[in-house]
């Protein structure tokens, strides 16, 4: 317990067990909100069977959670001790924000109806506001009053004596970022996630040219990896992943070391380097597909000039297509790879190379034991960039061959697009779409333990 020195008022500050009955009152409503939002999404449904007890149990289940969070509310009162006061009050302001949206909430709720006509002067939107307070502004006015007692009741404490409380840091110190968060949590929710997962759902129909629920179990995986074509989609991503992340990272931490040394024209030739860059994989592709073309490219230019039997064609070699379409999208990434690790090199301490220099270690020895490991971020950063744009591959494989000769050439991308748009097999474009997004889960989630959880479990 702790007193506030102000005025002789000794205020009672329950510093072990304030957070318990903040953490149940914040739990208890945000249950609530959430079971609000799940009911208003369609989960009621969930409670159809049960006749009239299921439309009560719909219509109740968020008030409970809220008659609950009420009661944690009276436990916070009764640490505090000083009981309810406004005037004085450090988060008044707050409260009066909080009390004046749930009068508005209540105001439509109640004369939204018969004022429908002055709402209608806003259109569209005016309607949606009074439909959706008619059905819910009671429930949320509930929750910002709640939400506004909250805040009177923490507001009464010496911040110079109790450090904040889950309250307070929830609705005061947070709520611009959390706002601000809104548009993008909504957007990561419905469009990202909802996407994913719809998606998911209709790789398991039998959905052709529109979307249907004609549920066909694991079929279209089964066909999908029957298919010959998918095969060689999947083996040539795999020849062009790991080449692209091996050749990226090494051609480009040489250029960017070689950089490093402060050579004359370092400006023009990082420009030069880094120009590919700021081409489209498209034109890219088609800059590339001349370069290599037998008749008019680097196999004419060489025979030229005189060696006659000199054969370079791998874009019209079915056996080493891909990798015409690496040198493509190396020549593109692997300056962008340089600067990233040339800002890595940057950044790494003078001292460092001094003491080095000093202990006799080789160069090449202080680059792999000691300048790597401190660039580790750098790294992570660089090989997620090169993952993405492995993934994505689509414009070069379309822009140099279309996927020939044949079908040598073919990538998931390409055939998930294929497949959807001009197959018109909406299930197998998923699957296929769905098999791409299970090989990221199975790396990410992996790294992601050990870069974050194995880390915590060290330094516990």
């Amino acid at each position: 317990m702790a007193e506030s020195a102000d005025s002789g008022m000794a205020i009672a500050v329950p510093t072990n067990g304030r957070s318990g009955s903040e953490r149940l009152f914040l739990t208890s409503l945000f249950t609530g909100m959430v079971i609000w939002l799940g009911l208003s999404l369609g989960l009621s449904g969930l409670f159809s069977g049960m006749g009239d007890a299921g439309t009560w149990t719909v219509r109740l289940l968020p008030w409970v959670a809220l008659a609950i969070s009420a009661l944690a509310l009276t436990r916070v009162f009764s640490e505090v001790g000083g009981g309810l006061k406004f005037f004085g009050n450090r988060f008044r302001a707050h409260a009066i924000g909080w009390l004046i949206i749930a009068a508005i909430l209540l105001f439509i709720a109640i004369a939204g109806q018969p004022l429908q006509s002055v709402f209608d002067l806003l259109g569209k939107s005016g309607k949606i506001i009074v439909r959706f307070c008619g059905e819910h502004g009671y429930f949320w006015a509930a929750c910002a009053i709640l939400i506004a007692l909250g805040l009177l009741a923490i507001g009464v404490r010496d911040p110079s004596v109790a450090a904040p409380g889950r309250m307070e840091r929830t609705f005061v110190q947070k709520l611009t970022a959390k706002v601000a968060a809104i548009p993008m949590a909504l957007v990561a929710i419905g469009v990202f996630t909802g996407g994913t997962l719809w998606t998911v759902v209709f790789s398991f129909t039998n959905s052709k040219l529109l979307p249907v629920t004609k549920w066909v179990g694991f079929d279209q995986y089964i066909r999908l990896w029957g298919e010959s074509r998918w095969i060689i989609s999947i083996k040539n991503l795999a020849i062009y992943g790991v080449c692209s992340l091996v050749l990226s990272l090494v051609i480009g931490f040489i250029l960017a070391a070689l950089l490093d040394q402060k050579i004359r024209f370092e400006n023009t030739f990082r420009t030069i380097l880094l120009y590919p860059f700021a081409l489209s994989f498209i034109v890219t592709g088609l800059v590339w597909q001349w370069v290599l073309n037998p008749d008019f490219g680097v196999q004419q230019v060489v025979r030229s000039l005189g060696w006659s039997n000199f054969v370079f064609d791998p874009l019209y070699d079915q056996n080493i297509v891909i990798f015409g379409i690496l040198i493509a999208g190396l020549w593109q990434g692997t300056g962008f790879i340089m600067c990233l690790m040339l800002a890595g090199l940057r950044g790494i301490d003078e001292d460092i190379w001094k003491a080095a220099r000093v202990d006799g270690i080789p160069m090449w020895r202080t680059y792999i034991f000691v300048v790597l490991p401190m660039m580790r971020p750098v790294l992570i950063t660089t090989l997620v960039i090169i993952a993405s744009g492995i993934v994505r591959l689509y414009d070069l494989v379309v822009a140099q061959t279309s996927g020939g000769p044949g079908i040598a050439s073919e990538v998931p991308a390409k055939y998930v697009y294929d497949k959807m748009f001009l197959g018109q097999n909406l299930a197998q474009g998923f699957a296929a779409s769905t098999m791409m997004l299970l090989s990221v889960f199975i790396i990410l989630v992996p790294w992601a333990y050990l870069e974050f959880g194995g880390g915590k479990n060290k330094n516990d």
